[in-house]
């Protein structure tokens, strides 16, 4: 809820806007984007008073807090970097396939996508227009809100696909944890592996682990 709204000098249709923006911040966990006022019809006029009167706090260019809200830094950039699909070490984390935390996130864009203004700490992915599409899903993060992901089977091939790079007990767990889990799908997991080419690969570890 918006406090000190009473406080907020507006003119025009101040209880229309007001609903329109407390609907904004609840829905989304007390984060605020100007896209969020500009779909909504909202001016943006609105979001400089909120600031100005301390309802908002400016994390950066179009994206807004109220003091409440949590430091969602996976969700923050998924705002602001649409094309990035979280992924590798990342999609283990969202998938809680892994108990280990990741140093820094990673994310997937296809190639020929200009990814040179992303903060160099996120390691970026290229990937094969045919390929990048291929299980986009969308998971909460701990924080509630949602980002998209790729799906635990892309996930796994991605891994089996890089194996040579991945840290073994990470894959080992990762693997381990796919097929414990209730939501694993294999004939999808086999109908990705023939599109990444690992379909060897695939078949071999999946029938050693269901022996």
């Amino acid at each position: 809820m918006l406090t000190k709204w009473y406080n907020v000098s507006m003119k025009e249709n101040t209880k229309k806007y007001k609903e329109k923006i407390e609907e904004i911040i609840n829905k989304n966990n007390g984060i605020v984007t100007a896209s969020d006022f500009k779909s909504k019809g909202i001016p943006s006029i609105y979001l400089t008073k909120l600031v100005q009167k301390g309802i908002l706090k400016r994390y950066e260019r179009g994206i807004y807090l109220t003091n409440n809200a949590d430091f969602d830094e996976y969700h923050f950039f998924q705002i602001k970097y649409k094309v990035c699909i979280f992924s590798f070490f990342s999609a283990l984390y969202l998938h809680n396939m892994t108990d280990r935390v990741p140093d820094t996130m990673e994310a997937t864009v296809y190639k020929g996508y200009n990814a040179s203004n992303i903060n160099k700490s996120v390691i970026i992915h290229y990937s094969n227009k045919n390929i990048y599409d291929i299980g986009i899903i969308q998971k909460n993060t701990i924080f509630g809100n949602p980002v998209n992901v790729y799906n635990m089977e892309h996930t796994i091939c991605d891994l089996f696909k890089n194996r040579k790079k991945i840290d073994p007990e990470i894959f080992t767990k990762a693997v381990n944890n796919y097929m414990k889990s209730p939501e694993k799908d294999i004939n999808k997991l086999y109908e990705y592996s023939k599109i990444f080419k690992i379909e060897d690969k695939i078949r071999e570890i999946i029938e050693v682990l269901y022996e």
